[in-house]
């Protein structure tokens, strides 16, 4: 689910059994947690520069203290914190504080582009009295040199409006943001061409999807971007219908362009949102779309002129070392090299006391799966990478994030379990 998040165990990996035959899976290594105690992410939380490795998480027992938050502080924060980009395992420096002390802020989102980091954060006006009806505004916060030192936070929302989750991207020179305006349903993208310093604002779209927590619409979009070339998918009915927009003109004729439908009904509870992902090497134009569908997760690649015909990465019922996978949610899906693709999703196992896909329900059990293509056709072995056995207290891992350095695959994930008595975000990289 998007929103408050998980914790730590030594993983096991298993190769998935699928109907069609598979190469070798990818290999990895040992997990590390990679935030501070109390933390967690909704996707879309790692990233790589030329030369540094980043996560960015939210904790509402904020470092150095730990002490946990309330209304007159210490307050609920966004924190960054980077690793060399050559470490294999994350040799990771002190968290970074990016919200500012006196606000109460989670939602993050981060991405990259060469030494280019951008950032951004929701803020909200009070942690122990939450009121979903309450305003939530969109600030965001750029590096130029890979997150060492960051430009003032700019606020791209209104004041008074209600900003559902966002998600950030950069390409072509520009800096992107999307989000759900849960006031109205409209999809917002906020860019800027220069530097994160001013952003100029349009609906590209709409979604008649609520939350189902009071918190207004939510259509839970993303945007990748590559190049000149964006991508934008979302929830667009109550029903689970998602539509996707394309440009190889930098977005600027998305406002105006007709809707890609990627599916009809599927899934939509708040955790079965789609993911897009920019390449990750320069050159290349592609930006991949994942999304959920009835009966598993399909991806498509955008690029620059056509949206491929869609491939299936996952089908529910896959067997995992014996044991049989009846849902996803929360993908992660990035291209790389020169025709790679990497995907990532919480793979939930049967729960005899509600629907499989319940990460706060007693009994539930979600690990995190993952696959690799050589072509973005054809994928390798699934592999399974933590472990949510029978006995508490890590048996909910989900909200992957993808990042790639050099050879190196990395995947990150919030750990946790229904009481929240523990949780942060442990990383896995391929070896």
């Amino acid at each position: 689910m998007r929103g408050r998040g998980p914790a730590a165990l030594f993983a096991l990996v298993a190769v998935v059994t699928l109907a069609a035959p598979a190469r070798s899976a990818t290999s990895f290594g040992h997990s590390h947690r990679i935030s501070s105690p109390y933390a967690w992410n909704p996707g879309k939380s790692l990233a790589a520069t030329s030369h540094k490795l980043l996560t960015i998480f939210a904790s509402d027992c904020p470092p150095p203290s730990g002490r946990c938050a309330d209304d007159n502080g210490p307050r609920m924060g966004v924190f960054v914190r980077r690793s060399p980009a050559s470490s294999q395992a994350g040799d990771w420096g002190k968290p970074v504080r990016i919200s500012p002390a006196s606000v109460q802020a989670e939602r993050p989102s981060i991405a990259t582009h060469g030494k280019t980091v951008i950032a951004s954060y929701v803020t909200q006006r009070s942690y122990l009295h939450y009121r979903p009806s309450a305003p939530r505004v969109l600030w965001i916060r750029v590096s130029l040199d890979q997150g060492r030192t960051w430009h003032k936070p700019v606020r791209v929302s209104t004041r008074t409006g209600r900003v559902d989750y966002p998600r950030v991207a950069v390409g072509g020179g520009r800096m992107f943001a999307v989000w759900t305006q849960a006031d109205s349903g409209s999809i917002r993208m906020a860019t800027s061409d220069d530097r994160g310093h001013h952003w100029s604002t349009a609906t590209i779209g709409s979604t008649t999807s609520r939350s189902s927590t009071s918190e207004g619409f939510r259509g839970l979009p993303d945007i990748g971007a590559s190049g000149n070339d964006v991508a934008v998918a979302w929830f667009a009915t109550r029903g689970g219908a998602q539509d996707a927009l394309t440009s190889n003109t930098r977005g600027d004729d998305l406002s105006t362009a007709t809707p890609i439908a990627l599916t009809g009904p599927s899934p939509n509870d708040g955790q079965h949102y789609p993911a897009v992902g920019g390449a990750v090497q320069a050159g290349d134009p592609r930006v991949a779309i994942a999304y959920s569908t009835n009966s598993g997760l399909d991806v498509r690649i955008f690029d620059g002129s056509t949206l491929s015909a869609p491939t299936t990465v996952f089908s529910w019922r896959d067997v995992v070392g014996g044991a049989g996978y009846l849902d996803g949610y929360g993908p992660a899906v990035l291209p790389f090299g020169t025709s790679q693709v990497a995907v990532a999703i919480a793979g939930c196992r049967r729960n005899p006391r509600a629907r499989p896909c319940r990460p706060l329900a007693r009994g539930a059990r979600i690990y995190i799966l993952y696959r690799h293509s050589r072509d973005g056709a054809s994928w390798d072995g699934a592999v399974r990478l933590t472990s949510a056995g029978s006995h508490p207290p890590y048996r909910v891992n989900d909200e992957p994030s993808l990042a790639v350095t050099g050879s190196t695959q990395r995947v990150s994930y919030d750990r946790y379990e229904r009481s929240f008595s523990r949780y942060d975000v442990w990383m896995r990289s391929s070896r």
